[in-house]
């Protein structure tokens, strides 16, 4: 019963962030030879990837904690099933990795950028 609520409001909010996420926009990518870059303002590869972290960090903001407390509800209402308590322990611990990588994204991306510009 709690499982069918909890997927409405993880599915409403996945929607309410696709709506007011941020808008990518036109995307142009520049010719390496030349160095022209026509169409959205000049707009390459690296605006793209922002607005799809952007977006990411945005679904993570609101997943992670649902997630977290989704996983204390299990280890809460375990009563005494080992089963239980395990998976809501790794709930929990994915949900805090998964948000430091995304809070770590942009210095990722930064590294692989400076990676292929050099």
């Amino acid at each position: 019963m709690v499982s069918r609520y909890f997927k409405r409001i993880l599915a409403a909010a996945v929607l309410f962030l696709a709506a007011v996420g941020q808008n990518v926009g036109a995307v142009a990518f520049c010719n390496p030879l030349s160095g022209d870059c026509t169409g959205a303002n000049g707009k390459g590869l690296d605006a793209l990837i922002t607005g799809i972290m952007n977006f990411l960090f945005g679904l993570a903001l609101v997943v992670c904690p649902a997630l977290m407390v989704w996983g204390g509800f299990l280890i809460a209402t375990a009563a005494g099933e080992e089963a239980k308590v395990k998976s809501g322990r790794q709930i929990i611990t994915y949900s805090i990795i998964g948000l430091v990588v995304i809070a770590l994204s942009n210095v990722i991306k930064a590294v692989i950028l400076d990676i292929a510009n050099s």
